[in-house]
């Protein structure tokens, strides 16, 4: 968890350094209110009240200082402090965040701002399993979404303003927020929320402050580059164990840069996921012996990326096409029958990983053929592993 935070803080910075604008800052105060989402049976008597805690932002407004700024509209730059009630003090406690975000422009006006905004950061957790459980071999007993004390954190949603006076304006949102850890440690069925909130916002230098004027600036090479990206990590599969097991993928993608934002890939993934040894079985899998074709997979996925100067995010969305733990799922069947699952079938998430793997995906280049990886490969709302990994770009 400590490199996780420290590769946190190394984007953030990338992130800043090309982005900030000194004067061009605003502050941001608001409330928060929501709800925990019970996306899975470990949450249903979990969640006791409202969400409720406030958010103080700094955000600096891009003038054009990197051509990007003007290829999204000139957005802001912001950086937010998150501190949340998660409305059970005894098992789910208090959620501390920070983390970097951006600020899409949709409409702006004298008189109205509609922004869209997303981000991700660290996030602290107060309450956890071993500190909540009253039997540590009983995942009812205590906090059965969280293992950890630090997680990540992810923000998306949209915001609006409106001035009330000269440098101060109104603000509200709508996002939905979550908390994990990636497997990184168990129990992990991680927290979800949808917040709303309401603040104020005030631009000290007001009086100075120009409009982003658009320039004359080259565009991106419309052409296609291939990708390497060899990425490591570990994960536990049960709480009660204590075990890391090693995990591990290899991808190899072809893009195609469309515009000045959107880079598109077409890729072939190969994974390694060690937990799957014979010994592992916990009535999910149906393992007998410890055989490594069961440790591997291998799929083909589709990358769109947005792209911000040096910097890459992306949501990818892969299909298994090797994949022997599908006839392995779920343990019941495929423990009395001899199961020979399609490509794509239907499949209940709680039991079985299924046909469907999507990886969120954020790349920064530091020299002219080399980038720094990190991924968090999930099943629909169920992460499997974080991907730390080193790329090569053709």
């Amino acid at each position: 968890m400590k490199k996780m935070l420290i590769i946190c803080l190394v984007l953030t910075t990338c992130l800043f350094s090309q982005a900030q604008t000194n004067i061009n800052y605003q502050i941001k105060g608001e409330y928060i209110y929501g709800t925990i989402l019970k996306h899975t049976v470990h949450l249903e008597n979990l969640i006791k009240g409202p969400v409720q805690g406030g958010e103080l932002d700094i955000e600096w407004k891009t003038m054009g200082e990197k051509p990007w700024h003007q290829y999204y509209n000139f957005p802001t730059v912001g950086v937010g402090l998150v501190g949340l009630d998660l409305g059970n003090p005894e098992m789910l406690g208090q959620l501390l965040a920070v983390y970097p975000y951006l600020n899409f422009k949709l409409i702006e006006t004298d008189f109205f701002k509609l922004k869209l905004k997303a981000g991700a950061g660290m996030s602290f957790l107060n309450k956890r399993f071993n500190n909540t459980a009253i039997d540590l071999n009983d995942l009812t007993t205590g906090n059965a979404a969280i293992g950890s004390i630090v997680n990540v954190y992810f923000a998306g949603g949209g915001n609006m303003e409106i001035p009330l006076l000269s440098g101060l304006s109104l603000v509200a949102g709508y996002t939905w927020n979550h908390a994990s850890n990636g497997s990184f440690f168990q129990p992990n069925s991680g927290i979800n929320m949808l917040n709303a909130s309401v603040g104020l916002t005030y631009f000290p230098n007001y009086k100075a402050f120009q409009k982003p004027q658009k320039k004359e600036i080259a565009s991106l090479p419309q052409k296609f580059s291939m990708d390497i990206v060899l990425s490591g990590g570990a994960r536990e599969l049960y709480y009660k164990d204590n075990k890391m097991y090693p995990t591990g993928s290899l991808v190899l993608g072809v893009y195609r840069q469309f515009g000045n934002n959107i880079r598109l890939g077409l890729a072939v993934d190969g994974f390694y996921d060690g937990v799957y040894n014979g010994q592992t079985l916990f009535k999910r899998t149906y393992l007998t012996t410890d055989e490594l074709k069961n440790k591997m997979r291998v799929g083909i996925s589709l990358q769109p990326e947005l792209v911000f100067g040096k910097l890459s995010a992306g949501m990818h969305f892969g299909l298994y096409l090797y994949n022997p733990l599908k006839n392995l799922e779920p343990y019941t069947d495929a423990s009395t029958n001899t199961l020979s699952k399609p490509l794509i079938y239907p499949y209940d998430i709680e039991k079985e990983d299924g046909w469907l793997y999507t990886r969120a995906s954020i790349k920064y280049a530091f020299a002219k053929h080399y980038f720094f990886s990190l991924g968090l490969k999930t099943h629909l709302q169920k992460a499997e592993f974080i991907e730390w990994g080193i790329g090569y770009r053709l």
